[in-house]
């Protein structure tokens, strides 16, 4: 997929998003959601944000136009939200590996695929369990004015047509914000700072034990990991180790969320909801803790086995 069709892919997504995002506000199915959800608060959830995770296995853009709503009239703080957000990457994470990376990956790496599965199923536990010990201390005997205890949803033709209309005029400002934005990371990519990048990290790579197959697997996961997949194949037929095969997949992930997921896939859902200090903790939270992740297990594995 080059620049072109990535750019159409993406606004693409997110205009669609938006406009279901809107519609789900506009028909109330969100507050419903909410009022199904309100017992989530338990597992430290902000009870205004319980509908967050859910909302989140429908589009991300409806959970963060939710969410940033509730911002700017006040009702949360940016710390409530960064809970909700976190909290929700669990539940992605398990619709994420049983719909579409295990059926992909277990066919062509066997069991490898679970052990993968697992380490990166690992951290979305440990992030899951924080946020619960963290949300029940903070919000404990906190009072907040819930949704109306019950609420209709309504599908008409007028609410139909104005959740669409406000969908597209979000998408419509979306799009202006990120083009630039968009334009600038090609521009580096063009210029070969990625690839500076990737060439300057290669000879550390060497240095802590990866050798040239799993090397040229890690540089060709940053760009694009379907195309990694593969390669695993060819590491298992060479002999490789299990955990030298899992640290490489580990830093190979690392290595395509520090320079391609973070702008390609997180940022257009911040951009035009959040401030841009709240887009980059969201940032430093969504893709800069995977990554240190990852690469943090790739180098232990590499390192005790």
């Amino acid at each position: 997929m080059n620049f072109t069709e990535l750019y159409f892919v993406i606004v693409g997504a997110i205009g669609f998003g938006y406009a279901a995002a809107s519609l789900l506000v506009e028909t109330q199915l969100v507050n419903w959601l909410g009022l199904k959800t309100v017992k989530l608060a338990k597992f430290g959830l902000h009870p205004l944000l319980t509908n967050v995770p859910v909302l989140y296995l429908v589009t991300p853009r409806a959970a963060h136009l939710h969410a940033s709503k509730l911002l700017k009239e006040g009702k949360i703080k940016p710390a409530d939200l960064y809970l909700a957000i976190l909290a929700s990457n669990l539940p992605m994470r398990l619709m994420f590996l049983y719909r579409y990376y295990l059926p992909v990956l277990l066919p062509l790496i066997g069991v490898i695929a679970v052990y993968y599965a697992l380490l990166r199923l690992a951290f979305d536990v440990i992030v899951f369990l924080a946020v619960t010990a963290i949300g029940r201390v903070r919000y404990r005997g906190q009072k907040v004015e819930l949704p109306q205890s019950s609420v209709k949803v309504t599908f008409s033709k007028e609410v139909l047509k104005e959740g669409l209309l406000k969908g597209l005029k979000e998408a419509a400002l979306f799009t202006v914000k990120f083009t630039p934005m968009f334009l600038l990371v090609v521009f580096l990519i063009k210029a070969g700072a990625m690839k500076w990048l990737t060439q300057k990290l290669q000879p550390f790579l060497g240095g802590v034990g990866f050798n040239s197959l799993e090397i040229t697997y890690i540089t060709t996961a940053a760009i694009s990991p379907p195309v990694a997949y593969g390669l695993i194949k060819v590491m298992v037929k060479e002999g490789i180790p299990i955990p030298h095969i899992l640290a490489t997949m580990a830093v190979g992930n690392a290595m395509f969320s520090l320079l391609r997921s973070w702008w390609a896939y997180l940022l257009p859902y911040y951009v035009g909801l959040y401030p841009l200090r709240i887009t980059a903790a969201l940032l430093a939270l969504q893709a800069g803790l995977p990554i240190i992740y990852n690469f943090t297990v790739g180098l232990l594995l590499m390192k005790l086995f």
